[in-house]
């Protein structure tokens, strides 16, 4: 039964098992960033050092990959061969590589839900935004599946990280900077298993982009060592003083991206080297490598570092259930968790953030309401189709009853903006937590509503010991 038992501010309800996740799972829209992720800080500006007259300069390549070994503290444990494409080959990869994970049913799925709950704007093509977003910003990446470095030939303009290199000397080092962030990622696929990882999570998108911003985190602050040649404090705050910038750095090269694609993928930068930063002033390089045994379950933590250092967050899981007997003729395609982090997202890109004039209405301008995120516990959201129609299903729990009433009230008046006259949708608040239901099934909200409600369990994450403790025993 669902209730709402109080202890120390956390949700304290009895577990059962879940229901299996469906065979084929809606996209996950982080998936999708694996690789544009790993574009904004690939080798970009990198022709005098890296790559020139089309062929990679391998003397160099050789000294960076050596040189990234002694600084991160790990060694390769097998040959990470570095390949030259063309913009339109490596495109071609990324494409195959969608296809590998996604049908074209499930890029469309991915991109009604988004708008359906505010994450994107109503009818955008998510498959061909995301290639768009490619083409503008591949310049290399690891490929975790053939373990190989690509370059990709006419490497597109650095400015986003001209600014973090011209912190460390007038040379151009953008490259080498670039380089050994990426192979880090490779050091990270062969002793941690980043990879594994992030498939093991596929249907949390919440711990799949915590994960991310770890694996940035500590790639950023690799590459950017590296060429500093050391990892000091002074060198740490201006690293992280630099990621501040990344929003409107970004926002001013494609100004046409959709906040709702690009602020998870800076989310990996930004927060993930503040983290990693914090990480590595409690431990050094060992204390960042203990990260991957005992990672942040949420990007809660990723974004309130404090809450995974000094105290963990009372994290719950919730099994939604108790829908389908009143919708017994939809079909599930998706169980997942979106996290504080997106619940950040739709707060601050449908809200009234924009000043009079503003053009593009994704323009990042902070928004007060988003602090309720940081009140956030979990949630889990179920999509279900029949023929084309889409519905929602989606629980959120918050840390206390007044913060789920205040996002229940901001969200309410948020679907009200966003849903089209034909798009039901219904919201019921019961003490911390919300329940919300967007789509044609959300007409028979009164009907399943107390069923959720009776079937759905929330059952608080077990915390492992905090970081502090493990790092201190490896110093």
């Amino acid at each position: 039964m669902f209730r709402s038992k109080r202890s120390k501010g956390a949700s304290i309800l009895p577990a059962r098992t879940a229901d299996p996740i469906a065979a084929h799972p809606l996209l996950s829209r982080f998936r999708l960033l694996r690789f544009i992720a790993l574009l904004m800080l690939a080798l970009c500006g990198c022709t005098n050092t890296v790559v020139h007259n089309g062929a990679v300069n391998q003397t160099k390549t050789q000294e960076i990959e050596a040189g990234i070994q002694r600084f991160r503290g790990l060694n390769f444990t097998a040959p990470v061969p570095l390949v030259l494409k063309s913009r339109d080959q490596a495109l071609e990869m990324m494409r195959k590589e969608i296809a590998r994970d996604h049908t074209e049913n499930e890029m469309r799925i991915g991109g009604l839900t988004g708008a359906m709950t505010g994450v994107y704007p109503a009818g955008m093509d998510l498959k061909s935004e995301t290639m768009k977003l490619l083409r503008s910003q591949i310049a290399g990446f690891y490929d975790p599946h053939e373990k190989q470095m690509v370059l990709v030939e006419g490497a597109i303009d650095a400015s986003l990280w001209s600014s973090a290199a011209n912190l460390i000397t007038h040379r151009d080092l953008v490259g080498e900077m670039l380089l050994a962030h990426e192979l880090t990622h490779a050091l990270q696929d062969q002793h941690f298993g980043i990879e594994q990882m992030i498939d093991h999570v596929k249907d949390n998108d919440d711990r799949d982009l915590a994960l991310k911003a770890v694996a940035e985190g500590d790639a950023t602050l690799a590459g950017y060592g590296y060429v500093v040649g050391n990892l000091d404090d002074a060198s740490i705050d201006a690293i992280v003083g630099r990621m501040d910038d990344l929003p409107r750095t970004f926002a001013a090269q494609s100004a046409d991206v959709p906040m709702g694609l690009s602020a998870p993928m800076i989310f990996q930068y930004a927060d993930g080297v503040r983290f990693v930063a914090e990480v590595y002033r409690h431990g050094g390089w060992t204390a960042v490598d203990a990260i991957y045994a005992d990672s942040p379950r949420a990007t809660l933590q990723v974004m309130y570092p404090e809450l995974y250092f000094e105290h963990r967050a009372q994290l719950v899981d919730i099994d939604l259930n108790g829908y389908q007997r009143a919708l017994k003729d939809w079909g599930k395609v998706d169980d997942d968790t979106y996290g504080a982090m997106l619940i950040k997202l739709i707060i601050q890109r449908n809200l009234e953030q924009n000043s009079p004039g503003t053009a593009n209405a994704d323009s990042p301008t902070p928004v007060p309401e988003t602090t309720l995120a940081g009140r956030w516990s979990g949630d889990r959201m179920i999509v279900l189709q029949k023929n084309q129609a889409l519905t929602v299903l989606w629980i959120v729990a918050f840390q206390d009853d007044e913060s789920a009433a205040r996002f229940g009230k901001i969200y309410a008046s948020i679907l009200d903006k966003i849903s089209a006259p034909e798009m039901a949708h219904r919201l019921q608040v019961r003490e911390s937590n919300v329940l919300i239901a967007i789509g044609d099934g959300a007409r028979q909200f009164d009907r399943f509503a107390p069923a959720i409600w009776h079937a759905s369990v929330v059952t608080p994450v077990a915390s492992t010991r905090p970081a502090t403790a493990k790092i201190a025993e490896r110093r």
